[in-house]
């Protein structure tokens, strides 16, 4: 959801109006290596993070 809100407020202010955004949370799935990481079900700080694309005017992914 963080990164979710991310894009909201940058929606919100404006200034990237001719540029999409697609929001991801996979913290828990991807290592900041990209790759896959083990099951661990217990709560892991260092695997928190979002990522956010900006895909320029004319690009479809």
């Amino acid at each position: 959801m963080r990164a979710l809100a991310v894009v909201q407020e940058l929606q919100r202010q404006g200034e990237f109006k001719n540029v999409q955004f697609r929001a991801y949370s996979g913290a828990q799935l991807y290592l900041p290596s990209g790759s896959f990481a083990s099951v661990n079900r217990s709560q892991d700080d260092t695997r928190r993070r979002m990522e956010i694309r900006f895909i320029p005017p004319g690009r479809s992914n």
